[in-house]
């Protein structure tokens, strides 16, 4: 009897052990809510507005990748989830996430800083890869139907077309189609929080985000704006994909 209970013991001992090593126990999760806009003003996609040469200009559809959501801490050090995921804005808004295991928040769980990437990694932007992964993978075949370019082995870091009025008040019919692609267009988002947050183990936090896609289109100054009756189709690391993912970063900001 006293065997069979010392058994017991060892083994009940040997699964809290295994418990309290496992990494991915327990994680602590942020969340990012990104709707659109308009200079400002709510956007669905379908909906018809004015560029800043008062054209009128409508998107049908826009997705894209994020990856490794990443937090900084009062040091200055970023710790990151190592996260990948697509987000289709099917109508106004979608949603990326990130992990980040009991490991990463040990050492400290304050932060007063959010990044993240729009693109793929480099080393996981290879279609060789995807037919091994799983289907609710955003990487995988399945995952990502629509958003790669076979002959650049490439995924699409965002989609984004739709059509415009070449003339004031003209009929809205002259495509535009941007399918930024390859490692020379991967891009860094980072923003400041107003407070500083917590993050525990167990606990997860979500951030509302704005993406303007008015900005992406028009930049920062007359020489980032982007002439959409130019674009036509634009894939891969050609000038207006450039201009449009420098823009498209630069979009993006917590509300």
């Amino acid at each position: 009897m006293k065997t069979n209970s010392l058994r017991v013991s060892i083994a009940a001992i040997t699964m809290v052990l295994i418990s309290s090593c496992n990494p991915d126990e327990n994680p602590g999760v942020v969340v990012l809510n990104a709707e659109l806009s308009w200079s400002g003003e709510t956007l669905f996609i379908g909906d018809t507005v004015t560029d800043y040469i008062g054209h009128d200009v409508r998107t049908e559809k826009l997705s894209c990748y994020l990856s490794n959501i990443s937090l900084r801490n009062g040091s200055g050090e970023w710790i990151n989830s190592a996260s990948i995921s697509r987000l289709d804005f099917i109508t106004n808004s979608a949603t990326a996430s990130g992990v980040f295991s009991k490991k990463l928040l040990r050492s400290s769980n304050e932060f007063n800083a959010v990044k993240f990437d729009v693109g793929v990694p480099s080393e996981m932007n290879s279609m060789s890869l995807n037919t091994s992964l799983p289907s609710d993978n955003p990487l995988s075949v399945a995952g990502s139907a629509g958003m790669t370019w076979d002959m650049m082995e490439s995924y699409f870091f965002v989609k984004c077309e739709g059509k415009l009025a070449e003339t004031e008040g003209g009929l809205i019919q002259t495509p535009f189609i941007l399918h930024p692609a390859s490692n020379a267009l991967y891009r860094t988002v980072t923003l400041d929080l107003n407070e500083s947050i917590v993050l525990n183990q167990d606990e997860t936090i979500s951030f509302s985000l704005n993406l303007d896609l008015y900005k992406a289109f028009e930049g920062a100054s007359n020489e980032d704006n982007l002439d959409l009756s130019a674009v036509g189709h634009s894939m891969g690391p050609v000038a207006n994909a450039t201009q449009f993912v420098d823009n498209f970063s630069l979009s993006w900001t917590l509300k």
